[in-house]
């Protein structure tokens, strides 16, 4: 077969083209490819980030961006620039912290102290506990009634464990 009668094959016009009634269609018009073009474009950050994908947001992940917005509140000494925006952000990545080989064994985490999430560590944490519960007593020695009203949502919420049980 010469390459003339490859490409013909290749063809739309075929013998007995006249006799058609209808032209065929291309089956996608361009402006369902473009449209098809940019969904697949924005899954990805692109190629000047090559091409992040688009991270699904679970609970864990939500509750780490939270405490990651929320940290000047953890540390007060320090001052951390406001975020621009409250959405969750669409493009990132979560990874973990290997340790280095050539660090001192004093300075690494056992494996208790590891935990899954920020989250967990913060909570598992007794000198964070200590400063938390500390800001709280302040907060409710300088506002007595809301310190009123607290206490009194903690005895109804102990009634309800109790007629649960």
């Amino acid at each position: 077969m010469d390459p003339v009668d490859a490409l013909l094959s290749q063809s739309v016009l075929k013998p007995g083209f006249q006799k058609n009634y209808k032209v065929p269609v291309n089956e996608k018009s361009s402006k369902i490819i473009k449209r098809n073009k940019k969904k697949e474009e924005a899954k990805t950050k692109g190629k000047g980030w090559f091409n992040l994908p688009a991270t699904k947001l679970t609970d864990n992940i939500r509750h780490d961006l939270d405490l990651i917005r929320m940290r000047s509140a953890l540390d007060t000494k320090r001052f951390y620039k406001k975020n621009e925006t409250e959405a969750y952000p669409k493009y990132f990545q979560v990874g973990t912290v290997i340790d280095s080989p050539f660090e001192c064994k004093s300075g690494r985490l056992t494996n208790k102290e590891r935990k899954r999430t920020m989250v967990d560590e913060l909570l598992a944490d007794a000198e964070f506990k200590q400063t938390t519960k500390k800001r709280y007593k302040n907060i409710l020695m300088s506002n007595p009634k809301l310190a009123f009203k607290i206490r009194k949502e903690n005895r109804k919420m102990k009634k309800l464990k109790k007629k649960r049980k």
